[in-house]
C-alpha cells in the first residue's frame, strides 16, 4: 500500500485534531524506532521496516505544512461526504431492486407472462430434397468420382 493511500494521522498515531507540537513530535518518535542508522548493526536490513519508514516521512511531508494539511483535511470529508452520498445511493437501489414492481395489469387485455412462449419446430423429413441449387450458388449433393 502506498503512503498516499493512508491516513497520515493514522500512520502517525495521532487524532485530526493535533497540533503542531503533537505531530513533530510524533514524528520524531517513529523516525527514531524505525531509522535504518538506530538499529543494532547485526540485525539484517528489515523491509518492513523501511517502507513504514517511508509511510512516517510522507505523512509528516504532508502535516508539517499548515496549508497542506488544510487541504487534505478538506479532501479527507469530501471523501467522507462522497462515501455516504454513495452508500445511501446503494441502500436505495437495493431497496428498489427488493421491491419489485408487478406488471400492471392492461385493460380490455391479459396480463403478459414472464415466460417467453415456446416455439415448435416440425421436421418433416420425407420431402424430397431440392433439385435446383440454393440461392446461395452451392450445391451440396453427392461426391462424384471420375474415372
Amino acid at each position: 500500500m502506498m503512503a498516499t493511500e493512508q491516513d497520515p494521522y493514522r500512520v502517525l498515531g495521532l487524532s485530526s485534531a493535533a497540533s503542531q507540537a503533537e505531530i513533530a513530535s510524533a514524528y520524531r518518535r517513529l523516525l527514531r524506532q524505525h531509522h535504518p542508522d538506530t538499529r543494532p548493526g547485526d540485525e539484517p536490513a528489515d523491509p518492513a521496516a523501511d517502507e513504514h519508514l517511508q509511510h512516517v516521512l510522507a505523512a509528516y511531508t504532508l502535516l508539517r505544512d499548515p496549508q497542506s494539511r488544510a487541504a487534505h483535511d478538506r479532501a479527507a470529508t469530501d471523501r467522507a461526504a462522497a462515501r455516504r452520498v454513495a452508500a445511501e445511493r446503494a441502500a436505495a437501489e437495493r431497496a428498489a431492486a427488493e421491491r419489485v414492481a408487478e406488471p400492471r395489469a392492461r385493460p380490455g387485455r391479459a396480463p403478459r407472462s414472464p415466460v417467453p412462449p415456446r416455439i415448435r419446430v416440425i421436421v418433416v423429413a420425407d420431402t424430397p430434397p431440392p433439385r435446383r441449387p440454393p440461392a446461395t450458388g452451392l450445391w451440396i449433393g453427392p461426391v462424384r468420382r471420375h474415372r
